[in-house]
């Protein structure tokens, strides 16, 4: 694993914030992650991961407070309008921060080829024959190149959320966030995905990954943050948050999860 302490920081949240009505969904999460970090985060249910994680891109606008990329700064405050610009900065946000959904968000109506060139067509305006090069060989990289012209719904959902993770990969995003990428499968179809995201952990791939995937977690991440009531209540090594945390809610929540495992 790459050495995050010397690596730059590609992306930070600072004080980012997120209200729906009366609900106070995130109360101020901060988080930095350095080039080649893999950040799992974990925590209950309605704890404001995916919420959170959403707001790292402005899938989710959040309510307040500041998301940095690379040293620009992306604040809450300055995309309450919709101009132009503010629509264009946002593309290139989402361009370069790429998200990897738990229900795959594949078009029913493509090929898996075809979902994996929409990107590279529309957004990088890249020629439809070098598109498709691009493409399969993408598929090729997450073990799907034999399925190229099968359709989402001839596909188990593993091989859905691999070919989703191709298509990520198109637009050849700085950071890649997963939200919950294994939670939509049957048991037996997660280490195919789990062992795709850990080939591009080698790779030196930056990540966030909201999981309940202990072991993943504690094997593969660089940091483990651990988020409830919408804050972070631990951050740190796997070492330190998943083994010798003195925290009671953090404790409680892996002696929950491994009972219901």
């Amino acid at each position: 694993m790459k050495d995050s302490e010397v690596a730059p920081v590609i992306l930070e949240a600072r004080g980012i914030t997120k209200s729906f009505g009366g609900h106070e969904a995130l109360r101020g999460v901060d988080l930095a992650a350095h080039r080649g970090d893999v950040v799992a985060v974990i925590g209950p249910s309605g704890s404001g991961k995916s919420t959170f994680l959403r707001c790292l891109n402005f899938l989710e606008k959040p309510s307040g407070g500041q998301v940095i990329l690379d040293g620009e700064i992306f604040a809450a405050a300055d995309f309450s309008g919709r101009s132009h610009q503010h629509r264009g900065r946002l593309i290139k946000l989402r361009r370069r921060v790429g998200m990897v959904f738990q229900s795959f968000n594949l078009w029913p109506h493509r090929t898996a080829l075809g979902n994996v060139m929409e990107g590279l067509t529309q957004v990088l305006n890249m020629p439809a024959s070098e598109a498709k090069e691009r493409a399969q060989e993408l598929l090729n990289k997450v073990g799907l190149a034999s399925h190229a012209g099968h359709y989402p719904a001839q596909l188990s959902g593993g091989q859905q959320q691999r070919v989703a993770i191709a298509r990520t990969l198109a637009t050849e995003p700085e950071v890649l966030l997963f939200d919950e990428p294994t939670s939509a499968l049957d048991p037996e179809l997660v280490g195919e995905v789990l062992s795709v995201i850990q080939a591009l952990a080698r790779e030196g791939r930056t990540m966030l990954v909201v999981t309940h995937e202990i072991g993943f977690a504690r094997d593969v991440a660089t940091k483990v943050v651990f988020m409830a009531d919408g804050a972070v209540q631990e951050r740190g090594s796997p070492e330190d948050v998943l083994r010798q945390s003195q925290s009671p809610t953090l404790r409680a929540f892996l002696s929950r999860f491994r009972q219901e495992r």
